[in-house]
């Protein structure tokens, strides 16, 4: 089929608000391991819902960059009581298989490395509605290696956004990268059909909450049987009300193109989530020696760890936080 063809089959104007209408009385299954053996007969069933209204399985609008323009700090937190072993980088990292289970962009037994480009949303998104009284957290830091190698970016930022998220110019470049990825082809009509289909996608995946269909949905993205599948995913925090972002990346390119170089041992003295804040007390830090992490802890006039606070979190998040 040529690319001339497969345009002709994508959905007008008309055609995507009337699939969206239809799908709005849709059930979509719920993912059960043991009607569903295998995760890929739960995902074709889901996108066969959809392919009914739409015609055609939603586009992948890819990224393509540098990793060492891939320049975001990025932070993952975990509950300190459930490490076995502190020395070990894997403690920090994606979890096991074997006990790896449901999230917003992965199936049981399936992990991803759930990240924010934020502490504070990383910090949300861990703690919800738990009870975070005479709890400790960990706030690991990690980068992107700074390599010419090219990584594959994608976002599902594509529906409506808070003003004050940082990341909605995606939402705003998306007619010129639809321009860019069918080079032109698409009517006018046509193109805002996609923009509808896309916005449908990316409301499912957010409102998903028992995740099987927004897993199914990131996994196309980060586990194709292709080789173009996407390393790095970002999508809305629903923790912050959507005023941050989240990030699924792919363990592979986790293992091969990430470090971790800081961690952090906190406390959550308070927090308010309407206005996304929250007085933390650090406890300790590690950094990172001959591929050894290395613990300190923190003393009076600490000017280390308060160059280490600055440069890892910034000026603002210095201003909030309190030392044990």
């Amino acid at each position: 089929m040529s690319n001339k063809d497969i345009i002709n089959d994508f959905p007008s104007l008309e055609d995507s608000l009337n699939a969206i209408e239809n799908l709005k009385d849709s059930d979509f299954p719920i993912y059960n391991s043991e009607k569903y053996p295998k995760k890929e007969d739960y995902i074709n069933e889901v996108y066969s819902i959809i392919q009914k209204e739409f015609k055609i399985s939603p586009p992948n609008l890819l990224l393509p960059t540098k990793c060492k323009d891939f320049n975001f700090n990025l932070y993952r937190v975990r509950e300190y009581s459930t490490f076995t072993d502190v020395e070990m980088f894997s403690e920090y990292s994606y979890p096991p298989i074997n006990l790896t289970k449901m999230g917003r962009c992965n199936f049981p037994e399936k992990p991803v490395f759930y990240c924010s480009n934020n502490p504070i949303t990383s910090l949300f998104e861990t703690i919800r509605d738990d009870n975070f009284k005479d709890k400790m957290y960990c706030i690991s830091k990690w980068n992107v290696n700074n390599t010419e190698e090219t990584l594959i970016f994608e976002n599902y930022l594509r529906s409506e956004l808070p003003s004050d998220n940082e990341f909605k110019v995606f939402k705003e470049m998306l007619d010129e990268k639809i321009e860019e990825t069918f080079e032109g082809e698409l009517s006018q009509n046509k193109k805002k059909g996609l923009i509808k289909y896309l916005e449908f996608i990316d409301t499912k995946f957010i409102d998903d909450n028992d995740y099987s269909v927004s897993s199914s949905i990131a996994f196309r993205s980060l586990f194709p049987k292709h080789n173009m599948g996407t390393d790095i995913l970002m999508y809305p925090s629903k923790q912050t009300m959507q005023k941050g972002v989240n990030m699924a990346i792919n363990p592979n390119f986790v293992d091969n193109y990430m470090n971790a170089n800081r961690f952090y041992i906190i406390k959550i003295i308070r927090r308010e989530q309407n206005k996304g804040l929250f007085e933390i007390s650090f406890i300790n830090y590690g950094t990172v020696s001959n591929r050894k992490i290395m613990w300190n802890k923190i003393k009076d006039n600490d000017l280390k760890f308060e160059d280490f606070i600055i440069e890892d979190f910034g000026q603002s998040f210095y201003k909030t936080i309190t030392k044990k």
